[in-house]
């Protein structure tokens, strides 16, 4: 089986996703038979060079009130 993951190495979701891969093929006893193909995918192509907000300042600018918990979801995975 052939499997490609698009991912950009700053986004969260992405990282748990690479946690939850992991220990998905760890319990996998034919392993050979995976093929993983990882692919860049960048979430925000315009953003720059130019350093901007955190991803904390970042998700409280899209989540208001609701970014403390949701950051706390994501820490915890």
């Amino acid at each position: 089986m052939n499997v490609e993951i698009y991912a950009d190495i700053l986004c969260p979701w992405c990282y748990i996703g690479k946690r939850r891969l992991a220990a998905a093929l760890a319990e996998i006893t034919d392993r050979d038979r995976i093929q993983i193909v990882w692919r860049s995918y960048e979430l925000a192509p315009g953003a720059g060079r130019v350093r901007g907000p955190t991803a904390a300042e970042a998700m409280a600018g899209w989540w208001g009130e609701q970014a403390s918990a949701r950051i706390t979801r994501i820490r915890a995975r």
